[in-house]
């Protein structure tokens, strides 16, 4: 080897020394509680991931929750994988030092039946676990060490054609035990709940999230999960107490999503809330955006007083689009033009206080 400085170069020999190892990604710290969910539409973002990521990282927040589509990666069939558009995310929110969870759903063709969309779960629900086993070691280098076991499986949008929570604690003990084999350091978020009317109410495309919950936990989920995913979303309402409320029902129905866990034994997991929000815009549906900010501010205060509760995503970080009248177009805290509502500010303001 050859040194050099200001003086001159001197050269000398030196024995053969061990390869050196990479260092390990550095796992999640559970201790990060503020979340931006990103929707499923940033891996096809042609230009402006680094300028989404910079703003979540502004907001203060420690995660981002992005989808890793099975149904898009594996679409050519089952030894076919395109990362590239998620790899992309992946690495644009690790580089700012983004915790990432990684939420794997949607069934390829070749998976489910025909006809079907890709909501509908898959035929052999080991293609899925196959495919979290190539998720974990393709992204666990990349430093993702949290997982949510798909989304919203209690109503048909997500589980077509209806729910079935016998099926979903199987596909979660499935991937449970896939991923823990090749990271057992991993945390594993079962499907975020989707709301659905009081306890007790459910019909062929729909069932309750309290209800949908005690069936999994029937079925023997207690051993196959770190944490329980829900989405509680109640807007245009705020955090008062309602029955229907899925906010509410998370401990404050009876029973709740915590008496449910507390009798299965679980009552020292976390529940994650990997997508809340309230949508701007002029639906009937909407608040303004000054309300917005005042849930975001009361919503993780309210959070931050759960010793229960874990890390929380709210949704969204930026508009999807400009109809005012779509509710969908508008559940970010940043205007689709860029521009920050008030609720950014609120977030950081809220992130800063811990």
């Amino acid at each position: 080897m050859t040194a050099t400085n200001a003086v001159g170069s001197t050269t000398a020999a030196s024995g053969q020394t061990a390869a050196v190892a990479a260092a390990p990604a550095p796992s999640p710290s559970l201790n990060g509680r503020f979340g931006i969910a990103a929707g499923g539409a940033i891996q096809n973002f042609p230009t402006d991931l680094g300028r989404y990521m910079d703003a979540v990282k502004g907001s203060g927040a420690q995660w981002v929750r992005i989808d890793i589509n099975w149904e898009s990666i594996q679409y050519l069939g089952p030894t076919s994988y395109n990362w590239t558009p998620f790899d992309n995310v992946v690495n644009a929110a690790r580089a700012r030092g983004l915790n990432v969870l990684g939420t794997m759903l949607f069934t390829p063709p070749w998976a489910r039946p025909a006809g079907t969309p890709g909501t509908t779960p898959p035929t052999n629900l080991n293609d899925y676990q196959t495919f979290n086993r190539a998720a974990v070691q393709h992204y666990g280098p990349l430093g993702v060490h949290a997982w949510e076991i798909w989304n919203e499986p209690n109503i048909s949008a997500f589980w077509a054609p209806g729910p079935d929570p016998a099926k979903y604690t199987q596909m979660l003990k499935l991937s449970y035990a896939a991923i823990k084999q090749l990271d057992p350091s991993a945390t594993v978020i079962s499907a975020g709940l989707s709301p659905y009317g009081s306890y007790g109410n459910f019909d062929a495309q729909h069932m309750n999230p309290i209800n949908f919950l005690q069936n999994m936990y029937a079925n023997g989920a207690a051993a196959s999960l770190d944490a329980v995913g829900w989405h509680p979303y109640n807007f245009p309402y705020g955090l008062s107490f309602y029955g229907w409320s899925a906010w509410s029902q998370m401990t404050d129905t009876s029973p709740s999503a915590r008496s449910v866990m507390i009798a299965a034994g679980d009552g020292a997991k976390q529940i994650w809330t990997t997508e809340f929000g309230w949508p701007t815009g002029s639906s009937t549906s909407a608040v303004s955006e000054s309300v917005q900010a005042q849930m975001v501010t009361a919503s993780f205060a309210k959070l931050k007083t759960w010793s229960w509760a874990g890390p929380a995503f709210f949704y969204s970080g930026r508009d999807h689009g400009t109809d005012l009248l779509n509710i969908q177009d508008n559940f970010g805290i940043i205007r689709n033009d860029w521009s920050l509502k008030p609720s950014y500010a609120a977030y950081q303001g809220a992130a800063a206080a811990g």
